[in-house]
């Protein structure tokens, strides 16, 4: 018998038993299997795809073999440019060192869980205990935690009774949108809970939601109510989504200069505008339809930096007919390979479907690296990849000018975390990027054309953002 895995305790709770009675041979499930799901009775593991990170792999390859007893792991390699990196490099799935693993201390949603289940064991003064805590635990204690007469600090009515089952296990607490079968309208029923995270991008109206095997059609969407209401139907076809995510810095609340360049780099606020637009009706990875969608955009603000690309490397990409959406996605994700606390913020990705569109896209985006802290997360990592602009730079830059690789692999400009898959991408464009960010002379002589510019030019030069009061330029100091 094989399952596909919910998410709901309940759910969970069953397939243990069923796995380890023998009622069930094997699960189909999504990556995130290892969420409060005891899999110690597994033999083999089959990954569809690589997993985001070299650590992911390893820990799915994990899962089976759990008692001391023989497994197998086996990788089914998809298309995208990481995938067939690593089916030409196999040895970099063991080889390759893990990144080492950072937590922020100073994050307020951290700090603030570990209060939570503190003072429920036992509790807290900020006379006390802030030695233990450091100095924002007084404004935490103040605004989150609940204070008794005698000046004791306890976990706030809203996490008893067990504060440990209200935190996260990745660490902020998501919002989520329930999923409700309405088949019977005088039975309607949740069918699971979605972070939003995911929800963006697996619910929308007139897709395929799939619920413990069975599939269902979603009839209706609110943001505002977080509710998705669906349908059930047998359909033997899949969807995937067509949308995108805008980034767009609204507010500038710091400034510093990029070492030996005139170039500088911003801290503040962001915008995210994410929409879908449609879908593909998919069925054994061959496209039977696409759908075009009018549905509500989802925004929201959060924190993020960015680095406007110089004019006159934009003037060079243009005169080699290199792609600068090419080369700005690429440049954006060889920043992040060098940033070790990557997987707390994202960028904006390039989608294929616009860049390479046959007509030309009204959708023009500024000339600008930007990456923001994931808003459900509630961190501020942002801020730490901007104090280490000019490093990161630095390091990005050598890394694609050392790389062997001719066009472009995981070690410079490809990253597993990338939602495009990294369909949109340019090895020299983002060479030439950082070069020009960082002040490095460029000898447009010696750039070689590209044999063939792709796609219409979606990229405008940058314009400034608006900049707090009283925000002075900083100098980076080694």
């Amino acid at each position: 018998m094989i399952l596909v895995l919910g998410y709901s305790p309940e759910d969970r709770r069953r397939i243990e038993r069923d796995a380890f009675s023998g009622n069930i041979l094997g699960i189909v499930a999504t990556n995130a299997l290892e969420l409060g799901v005891d899999i110690g009775v597994l033999d083999a593991v089959i990954m569809l795809g690589f997993p985001l990170t070299i650590a992911s792999f390893r820990q799915q390859a994990g899962r089976a073999g759990r008692r001391a007893q023989d497994s197998l792991a086996v990788l089914v390699p998809d298309q995208f440019p990481v995938d067939q990196h690593y089916l030409q490099h196999p040895s970099d799935l063991w080889d390759t060192p893990m990144n080492e693993l950072l937590v922020d201390l100073q994050s307020e949603v951290i700090l603030e869980a570990h209060l939570q289940c503190a003072s429920h064991e036992m509790p807290i003064s900020i006379a006390n205990d802030e030695c233990y805590f450091g100095p924002l635990m007084k404004t935490i204690c103040e605004t989150k935690l609940f204070k008794d007469k005698d000046g004791w600090y306890h976990p706030h009515p809203r996490f008893l009774p067990s504060p440990s089952r209200h935190i996260h296990i990745r660490g902020a607490q998501e919002d989520k949108y329930a999923v409700v079968d309405i088949t019977d309208p005088n039975n309607a029923r949740i069918l699971e809970e979605v972070e939003v995270s995911r929800a963006l991008f697996e619910i929308y109206e007139g897709g395929v939601f799939i619920h413990q095997g069975l599939t269902f059609i979603i009839k209706q969407v609110s943001h505002d109510s977080k509710i998705a209401k669906l349908l059930r139907a047998d359909v033997n076809w899949t969807t995937s989504p067509r949308d995108f995510t805008d980034i767009d810095a609204i507010q500038t609340h710091r400034i510093k200069q990029i070492t030996d360049s005139p170039e500088r780099a911003y801290f503040g606020r962001v915008n995210l505008y994410t929409k879908v637009f449609g879908f593909y009706k998919i069925r054994n990875k061959v496209i039977l339809d696409t759908v075009d969608l009018e549905t509500e955009a989802y925004e929201r603000e959060s924190t993020g930096m960015w680095i406007d690309v110089p004019r006159p490397t934009l003037d060079i990409l243009r005169e080699k007919e290199i792609n600068p959406a090419e080369a700005i996605h690429s440049a954006q994700h060889a920043f992040l390979n060098q940033f070790a606390m990557a997987a707390d913020v994202r960028t904006e990705c390039k989608v294929p479907e616009k860049e390479y569109m046959a007509k030309e896209s009204r959708r023009k985006r500024p000339a600008r690296l930007i990456f923001y802290d994931i808003p459900s997360k509630g961190g501020a990592v942002a801020v730490k990849a901007f104090e280490r602009a000019t490093d990161l730079l630095t390091k990005a830059c050598d890394a694609i000018v050392n790389c062997s690789c001719e066009e472009g692999c995981t070690e410079c400009v490809l990253s597993a975390r990338c939602k495009e898959n990294n369909e949109v991408f340019s090895k020299l464009g983002a060479q030439l990027i950082l070069q020009g960010v960082l002040g490095r002379d460029i000898n447009a002589n010696a750039v070689p054309a590209a044999e063939s510019g792709r796609g219409f030019n979606t990229i405008v030069d940058a314009e400034s953002v608006p900049i707090t009061s009283g925000v002075e330029i900083e100098i980076e100091r080694s």
